[in-house]
Order: C-alpha cells, then sequence, then structure tokens
C-alpha cells in the first residue's frame, strides 16, 4: 500500500469509531458503562486478529470500521468508569488514567518489534496477542464498578449553547490530536521510508512517543498543580513542534526518534487539559461541553490521516529529488510538516485565545 492508500485504512477505522461514540453514550445511559466495557472488549479482541488474514486491500478497508467500532465503544465506556473511580478517589487522577492509555501503546510498539525481529507473521502476531489480552481483559473487567443504567431525568443547571469558547477548544484538540494521530500512525513508516532505518527499529519512534507521553502523564496533575494549565499548554506545544521539526530536518534514526519523544512528552497533557477546560464552561449543561469538544478533536483521526498521507504522495510525485533541505525522500517529511503548522497554530490558540483557567 501506499501513503494514500494507508491514510484510507486509518480513515475507515475512525469512521467506525465516530460512528460508535455518540452511540455509545446512548447506550451507557440505557446499560451502564460496566456492560458495554465487556461487550465491546469481547468485540475488540475477536476484531482485531482478523486484519492478519484479510486477502486483499478491499477487505481489510471492510474490516476496519468495525475495529474502530469496538474502539469507540469501549472508549467511551472505560471513560466513564474513570469518572466514577475518580469520584470515589477524591482527587484528580485524569492524566494518571491517559498515562496507562500511553503505556499500552509503548507496550504494544515494543512488543511488535520482538515480533518482527523475529520473523513472525502478523497473523500469529496478532493472534497471541489478542489470546494474552484475553486474560488480562478478564481480570479487570471483573472488577469494574457496577454502575447502574441512568435515570432519564435532566440535568436542571446550564443550557446548550454552543459559543466561541467551546469552538476555540474543540480547535485546540483538533491540533492535538492530528498530532497524536499521526506520530501514532506514521512514525513507523517514516522510520523506514525517511531515516532508512531497518523494520525491526521502525517502531522505536513509535514506542519513543508512546513513551514519553506515558512519562508525561505520569506526573502531568503535579506539573499542572506547579506550573498551571495554560503553561502545560503553550510550552507543550513548543516542545512538540522542535521535536517534529527535528526529525524532518535531519532524518536519521537517532534524531527521530528523539524528536518524536519530545512530541510525546510536549502532547501528554494537553487534552487532559482541555477536557477538564470544557467541563467549566458555563451556560452548558453537564458534560455537554467535553463532549463537543471529544468530538471535534476525535474528528482529527477521520481526515487526518489521509491528509497527510495525500500530502506526502503528492509531493512525492511534484518533487521526486527532493529540493534545500528536504533532499531526497520528501513525501513523508512534508507530510509530517502539516503536524508542525498545527503545533505552531495550537501555541498561539494556548497564548492568546483559549480561557485557561485553574
Amino acid at each position: 500500500m501506499d501513503n494514500g492508500q494507508t491514510g484510507f485504512v486509518l480513515t475507515s477505522l475512525a469512521i467506525g469509531s465516530l460512528i460508535a461514540m455518540p452511540l455509545a453514550g446512548f447506550l451507557i445511559v440505557k446499560n451502564g458503562s460496566r456492560r458495554l466495557a465487556i461487550a465491546s472488549t469481547i468485540l475488540f479482541i475477536v476484531a482485531v486478529p482478523l486484519m492478519g488474514f484479510m486477502p486483499g486491500y478491499t477487505a481489510l478497508l471492510f474490516l476496519m470500521p468495525l475495529v474502530g467500532i469496538s474502539t469507540g465503544v469501549m472508549d467511551v465506556a472505560i471513560n466513564a468508569q474513570a469518572v466514577e473511580v475518580e469520584k470515589l478517589w477524591g482527587t484528580p487522577i485524569t492524566s494518571s488514567f491517559h498515562a496507562f492509555f500511553s503505556g499500552g501503546m509503548f507496550v504494544g510498539a515494543a512488543v511488535a518489534a520482538g515480533f518482527i525481529w523475529a520473523g513472525l507473521d502478523l497473523g500469529l502476531h496478532l493472534v497471541a496477542i489478542s489470546t494474552i489480552t484475553t486474560g488480562l481483559s478478564l481480570f479487570a473487567l471483573r472488577n469494574f464498578l457496577r454502575d447502574e443504567p441512568e435515570s432519564s431525568s435532566q440535568d436542571a443547571g446550564g443550557g446548550n449553547r454552543f459559543g466561541m469558547a467551546i469552538i476555540l477548544l474543540g480547535l485546540a484538540s483538533l491540533c492535538t490530536m492530528i498530532g497524536e494521530g499521526a506520530m501514532a500512525d506514521w512514525t513507523p513508516l517514516y522510520m523506514t521510508r525517511v531515516t532508512g532505518s531497518a523494520e525491526a527499529i521502525a517502531p522505536f519512534g513509535q514506542a519513543a512517543f508512546s513513551g514519553a507521553m506515558l512519562v508525561g502523564r505520569s506526573f502531568g496533575d503535579n506539573i499542572r498543580g506547579r506550573v498551571g494549565s495554560r503553561l502545560v499548554v503553550a510550552g507543550g506545544a513548543l516542545l512538540a513542534l522542535f521535536g517534529v521539526m527535528a526529525a524532518i530536518l535531519y532524518p536519521t534514526p537517532v534524531i527521530a526518534i528523539a524528536g518524536f519523544g519530545l512530541v510525546g512528552l510536549g502532547l501528554s497533557n494537553v487534552i487532559p487539559v482541555l477536557f477538564s477546560q470544557a467541563s467549566k464552561l458555563p451556560g452548558l449543561r453537564s458534560g455537554v461541553g467535553i463532549s463537543s469538544v471529544s468530538t471535534i478533536g476525535y474528528s482529527a483521526f477521520l481526515w487526518g490521516p489521509p491528509v497527510i498521507g495525500f500530502v506526502s504522495d503528492y509531493q512525492n510525485a511534484l518533487l521526486p529529488g527532493g529540493i534545500g533541505p528536504f533532499d531526497g525522500v520528501v513525501g513523508l517529511r512534508v507530510g509530517l510538516g502539516v503536524v508542525a503548522v498545527l503545533m505552531f497554530l495550537l501555541f498561539v490558540l494556548s497564548v492568546g485565545y483559549l480561557r485557561v483557567k485553574d
């Protein structure tokens, strides 16, 4: 598959997620988050190994929305559980929950590198991982809170006003999630096609990003308390901009891995801050702010991957030999330039327009 086809595969997954997320909110109200978490986890464990056995590109396109539906529903259900756990805990621990998500991506990238190094087939890889995660899921899900379906009573306070503040927070979320998605989806290809690294080394770019996210989120709640939410977003945007530009301008395996790590560290606590701010906006019902910002942000996974893929393929066709500092394989370097532009926009938004308060 070329970059554009890869982008379409990722988009088909995002379509499934975006379709499932609004439906998941309705189903949680009717059935509770624990039941929905169990159902979506079962679907995920069954669907993911099938990716290694699809007979062709078209079949993969039909499968990926099913994977997206399972991940979208699981995302909403587990976050709903996290809200209840945080209430019982008594102190903010949002960044810590996100840290475990990044930890899973880190472990997954490392395991993928091991399977590639051993020369094992992708189908065997995914079946083995699903078998292991089945045991982990059984242990986790049996300890989930047994929440009951919510009543149909409406929140008496607030309204549904959709103002400029929610749009700006949503735009900041969009910039951040395109950056996160680009690192998660494109770094292995960047490592092999641009930096010339071996396939077994390629997942380490993604591992550096997710590992840095894990570290940043592990200390995120404490950092926000010390420096404030605005500095977390503005400083994180600058750090991510510096990291992605380093990978673009100096495409060697070591510098690219280090640059992707800086992007992960910079973006690690931006989404928790934005979601927290969205929940405090005046004139909105409880939860409407977060759902609005998250919907805008998650749409990044719908059109972000194909945009980067098409920009990359277009530049490869337009400038096959490169130009100036982009000599050599130019496509994905320019594609990641989209992320650099968005990191600069995120910085401008955080400094001049976002109403970020602690």
